[in-house]
């Protein structure tokens, strides 16, 4: 039997609401005479969220609390709806809409508006629903991990002149490296406060889990992180706009599909190290009882022709000291491929990042899942590269250490049989890396 080499339009009619203002330090209270009041901080968003063909939720942050409005119109006409929803201290005036019964294959405006004067503030969002799951499409997502908060930021824009139809984040980013609320949330705050990047999601959705650096710092797990992991899941939980966000009070796995793609974002940290394996009561577990059974469930019941299983901490030995990739936790692993296996699941792609290097890697399991089964990693977005960690394997099919680079997927159903194609592309445009696969190369024969 082979393996690996061992090592989460209209809107209900209250609007749901993310919603700390910061503490006032007392010699703000009385400024001193003649000395100029601060300037408001900017709003941020809105930003597009999860997005499906009925359905889509917009996040954004106003510079005070109160009420927010949403005006929704269809494809520029006349016909407006409000959304209401209220900016609360208590999760740092963030706040979410999200706007149900919309139209497959359809373009909304979504403008935010001053409740005081009815005023528009910022640009809006612009909603593309997809069509629905079962029509014939092409489409393409964006990938990428570790990303810089204060450099770099053309890679946004290069993602951007891709005609990326969506971003998806696998962590470490941004990097915080702390357990505290107000770090964490000034971190989310600066890293959404990228131009390029707000203004690549002000018009894609945005996708997203954590890896270490985003959950308190290098190689933590849950059972290090367990006083503080739910006070930095508050905090990321505010600053994204998912459709669900793990047990809705423990962890953030989520998922989503676009046309042929299904991505199942998994949690590998909040549950990690601190409760036993589902499937080794002995070991500890990487994705706990919860995760691990909503991700079984999901496979089972998924019908797109490409799904990925995707985390930040890739899919074999890191080879080093540290413990977070999925090697520490081969007993999971090779019971998810089992599952594959014995329910006949095509079209599964290991994706993944972390490691400051790009690799491709194809594991020969045909004898035991009916085809090989692929692993991308793509990492990082900033230029910290790791080439130590571009270590030999029996799978590796190309591996290098690039800065600035993200992956772009297209797959596409328009065509017999569906095709999923992947390229590795760097800041400045070049592609570095391909990979095309046809749909019928990943089933049981």
């Amino acid at each position: 039997m082979s393996t690996l080499n061992r090592r989460s339009f209209v809107a209900a009619s209250a609007a749901t609401t993310l919603s700390v203002t910061l503490p006032v330090a007392a010699d703000e209270k009385k400024p001193a005479p003649k000395t100029p009041a601060p300037k408001p901080a900017k709003p941020m968003g809105p930003l597009l969220g999860h997005l499906e063909p009925t359905k889509a939720i917009v996040w954004y942050r106003p510079v005070a609390a109160g009420e927010v409005q949403l005006l929704v119109t269809e494809n520029g006409q006349q016909n407006t709806q409000t959304l209401k929803a209220t900016a609360s201290p208590d999760h740092d005036l963030c706040v979410t809409w999200t706007l149900d019964d919309l139209k497959p294959g359809t373009e909304y405006q979504a403008q935010v508006v001053s409740s005081k004067s009815a005023k528009p503030e910022g640009k809006p969002c612009v909603i593309r629903t997809p069509a629905p799951y079962d029509t014939p499409a092409r489409v393409s997502l964006a990938f990428g991990s570790c990303a810089s908060s204060t450099k770099f930021f053309e890679i946004w824009e290069r993602i951007a002149s891709t005609g990326a139809d969506g971003v998806v984040l696998l962590g470490d980013t941004p990097y915080i490296n702390k357990t505290d609320l107000e770090s964490n949330r000034t971190a989310h705050r600066q890293f959404l406060s990228i131009p390029e990047l707000a203004e690549l999601v002000r018009t894609r959705p945005l996708w997203a889990t954590w890896d270490d650096h985003d959950f308190g710092g290098n190689d933590t797990d849950g059972k290090q992180m367990l006083p503080h992991r739910d006070t930095i899941r508050q905090a990321f939980v505010e600053y994204r706009g998912l459709n669900s966000y793990g047990t809705g009070t423990q962890g953030i796995y989520t998922s989503f599909r676009n046309g042929p793609i299904e991505v199942f974002l998994l949690d590998p940290r909040y549950f990690s190290q601190a409760e036993p394996s589902p499937v080794d009561a002995k070991k500890p577990s990487c994705l706990g009882k919860a995760q691990w059974e909503w991700l079984l469930e999901g496979l089972a019941k998924s019908t797109a022709p490409f799904k990925f299983v995707a985390s930040g901490m890739i899919w074999d030995d890191k080879k080093n000291k540290e413990k977070d990739d999925w090697e520490t936790y081969a007993h999971e692993r090779e019971a998810l491929f089992d599952f594959i296996a014995a329910k006949k699941i095509s079209g599964v792609v290991l994706l993944s990042g972390d490691i400051h290097v790009s690799r491709h890697l194809k594991y020969p399991l045909k004898s035991r899942l009916g085809y090989d089964l692929e692993q991308w990693i793509v990492s990082p977005m900033h230029d910290s590269i790791i080439p130590s960690l571009n270590v030999p394997h029996p799978a590796l099919l190309w591996g290098e250490a690039i800065p600035n680079v993200f992956l772009q997927v297209i797959a596409d159903s328009t065509q017999s049989p569906a095709t999923l194609t992947a390229n590795w592309i760097t800041m400045n445009g070049k592609t570095v890396h391909s990979v095309s696969l046809k749909a019928t190369e990943m089933q049981r024969a």
